[in-house]
């Protein structure tokens, strides 16, 4: 839930709180501020706040400031740029919609200004003869072109548009600080920026509220079956690893759960699984697989007829098959010593390309939202001279989530060794597909690359791209 303030004043004021009022009034939790009484929307709920005051006192309005506000809307005749400034002055970070222009000192990315007269000429152009028309006037008018914008907190931000299961919808244009992009498989989304979709109407309403919903959405977009992999010669673990995967299940809403059972051992095996009560409810099914025992060609067929969003596996499985699955551009979920069940944190090592954090931290806050762990951030750098955009971002990302971060900088522990003692730990972690390929001999500083080695705690592998 977001925490926005609204600054009122005039007529279009007027019109946006009685639509706001009429349809999204408890979406979020909203700040009022209006020197018109009549501006102040007259609903009682728990998440809207109402302060009658002339908003271009600087004293009054820092005092409603709160650390929180994500979003800022100034909506006013009069006093836009003392308005402006007493909120950018106060943080850098909160996104402005703004009705009318102002002369700014600098740029300004966090600000967006709609000219009222000039989205009035638009329109007056739209009727005007033999001029092209929007895009509700283009094909069949039933709502299979939509746009989209990105939230910060979406599990379509930072993600490439290969990564994305587009089965009967298609993302084909990105509209990004007043540019138009025609994206490729390695474009990535970011935040702020407007997907135009093209697909079936029902389902484009479904992603758009995946788009927009920011929690419990993992592992979409990759996906939306959950897959287990258990090849049974290897089953001294075999009730623990069912156990894990139908708990992390559980964990996650409106998705689909299947465990795949190859090379079959022994009796007993097969008959703990057909008899497994836990194995035959709603949205989970199994398969044991009598003659195939090649785990590429298992998964090659599986995903012809499922959407996987994210694969579990362990350890051996995992070591013997690496190559081949950092190839798929799937989420891996490799199992650790430390049962899924007893995690209490989740970890993120900050790497050298801070943008590689920062593409995964819808993820790290989903998933760890939705399994009930704190998160540690991880900084290591033997000069201090640690990552503070990268610390700053996950910061502001964690008020949008409303979580807390906990960050441990260091110097001298070495991230593996700290990541190895961390009994009740699941490291979420980029996954990249040149890693893999690399020797450890060859990759000994790269904490990446040698965490894929660790057996100790859980690892969520995140791709970057396909």
């Amino acid at each position: 839930m977001r925490k926005i303030l609204l600054i009122l004043d005039g007529i279009v004021a007027k019109e946006f709180v009685m639509t706001l009022s009429s349809k999204h009034i408890e979406q979020n939790y909203q700040i009022f501020v209006s020197q018109d009484p009549l501006l102040l929307p007259d609903i009682s709920s728990d998440y809207v706040e109402n302060h009658n005051f002339d908003p271009s006192s600087t004293r009054k309005l820092r005092e409603i400031l709160d650390p929180q506000i994500t979003d800022c809307y100034i909506i006013v005749n009069d006093d836009r740029d003392i308005i402006y400034e007493t909120i950018r002055n106060y943080s850098k970070n909160i996104q402005i919609t703004m009705l009318g222009k102002i002369e700014l000192k600098g740029e300004d990315s966090m600000l967006t200004v709609v000219d009222e007269s000039s989205v009035l000429s638009a329109k007056l152009f739209e009727r005007f003869p033999n001029v092209p028309r929007t895009a509700k006037y283009i094909g069949l008018g039933q709502g299979e072109i939509m746009q989209v914008s990105v939230p910060s907190g979406s599990p379509y931000a930072y993600r490439a548009i290969g990564s994305i299961k587009q089965k009967k919808w298609k993302i084909v244009a990105i509209y990004r600080n007043n540019d138009f992009l025609l994206p490729i498989n390695s474009s990535v989304i970011f935040p702020n920026d407007s997907l135009l979709l093209v697909g079936e109407p029902k389902i484009l309403w479904d992603i758009y509220y995946r788009i927009k919903d920011e929690i419990g959405q993992f592992p979409t977009p990759f996906g939306r079956d959950v897959v287990l992999y258990c090849d049974l010669q290897d089953n001294e673990n075999l009730q623990l690893i069912i156990d894990q995967g139908l708990w992390l299940f559980n964990k996650f809403k409106n998705k689909r759960f299947h465990l795949c059972f190859f090379n079959p051992a022994n009796f007993d095996d097969l008959q703990n699984i057909k008899t497994n009560e836990n194995l035959n409810k709603e949205n989970v099914t199994w398969h044991i697989e009598y003659y195939e025992t090649s785990l590429k060609k298992i998964i090659n067929r599986d995903r012809a007829n499922k959407n996987i969003g994210l694969i579990i596996l362990n350890s051996r499985l995992f070591a013997t098959s690496k190559r081949f699955l950092f190839d798929l551009g799937i989420p891996l979920l490799k199992l650790g010593n430390t049962p899924l069940y007893e995690l209490t944190d989740s970890a993120v090592v900050i790497p050298d390309k801070i943008q590689e954090s920062e593409k995964i931290s819808s993820v790290v806050f989903d998933f760890s939202t939705q399994i009930g762990v704190k998160i540690k951030l991880y900084d290591f750098d033997i000069d201090s001279k640690y990552h503070k955009d990268a610390i700053d971002y996950y910061n502001r990302i964690a008020k949008i989530f409303e979580k807390k971060i906990e960050t441990i900088t260091s110097n001298t522990l070495n991230p593996i060794i700290w990541l190895n003692n961390e009994k009740h730990t699941i490291q979420i972690i980029p996954l990249k597909k040149e890693e893999a390929k690399k020797p450890i001999w060859r990759s000994l500083t790269n904490v990446e690359n040698l965490s894929t080695h660790l057996t100790n705690i859980p690892q969520l592998f995140i791709p970057l791209s396909v």
